[in-house]
């Protein structure tokens, strides 16, 4: 029988713990995690995951208040969103192309499917604080795109270089993908995702290679007219 004096632990602790402190280059050293103790963390990270959504089916199950319901399901959805923000804000200090990115990424998206799992089960309860706008309907928050005549993949290879050459600074590639793509588009794209514009820059086509030089040696005739 369901014991509702049971005190229930707190079903984020060891998340906790590994986003906000062991995978946090601000305060640990992550530099010194080893491949198996990241694939470690990683294989943990989704059984905790499911440990939670089974926890808060649980905690639900005896509830028959709405308002209760939506109290606890809002609280776990908001921890989960805030875990995601410092996952963020970590993978952007990681060095690029190596495991503990790779392992950074891994559980992002962990952490977005998991918030996805959340509110498909519980959608009437969720309200999203961190994606809804503080406006009313009436006057909602546009991002105006540019347009660039390049694909995805030539944006890429561009803003990389720039990176290389040390045009534009930042603490790492991907906060300079994340600060600059969604203020653009393409032909074919309108909403281009950061993420995937920076992988598309570990294995570049020659083609694509081919059409950011021609279009960078246009940019140098057209400066040299000036």
């Amino acid at each position: 029988m369901y014991n509702k004096g049971k005190k229930q632990g707190y079903p984020y602790a060891w998340l906790d713990e590994v986003i906000e402190v062991t995978l946090n280059p601000k305060k640990a050293n992550v530099s010194e995690l080893g491949i198996q103790q990241l694939l470690s963390i990683e294989s943990k990270f989704d059984q905790e995951l499911q440990n939670v959504l089974k926890n808060l089916k649980s905690v639900t199950f005896y509830l028959f208040s709405p308002k209760k319901i939506k109290a606890i399901v809002t609280h776990f959805y908001d921890s989960l969103r805030l875990l995601e923000q410092q996952a963020m804000e970590n993978l952007a200090g990681y060095v690029d192309n190596q495991p503990l990115a790779a392992t950074g990424e891994n559980l992002v998206l962990s952490l977005q499917n998991t918030a996805a799992a959340l509110k498909k089960r519980y959608g009437k309860y969720v309200i999203d604080k961190f994606t809804e706008d503080l406006v009313t309907p009436k006057q909602p928050i546009v991002i105006s795109k540019i347009l660039c005549k390049l694909s995805v993949d030539q944006i890429g290879i561009i803003l990389k270089a720039a990176d290389d050459a040390k045009l534009i600074i930042a603490s790492s590639i991907s906060v300079i993908f994340r600060s600059i793509v969604p203020f653009l588009s393409t032909e074919n794209m309108k909403n281009i995702s950061w993420n995937s514009m920076r992988k598309s820059t570990y294995h570049i086509e020659q083609i694509d290679k081919e059409v950011a030089i021609a279009t960078l040696e246009k940019l140098i005739l057209i400066i040299k007219d000036y």
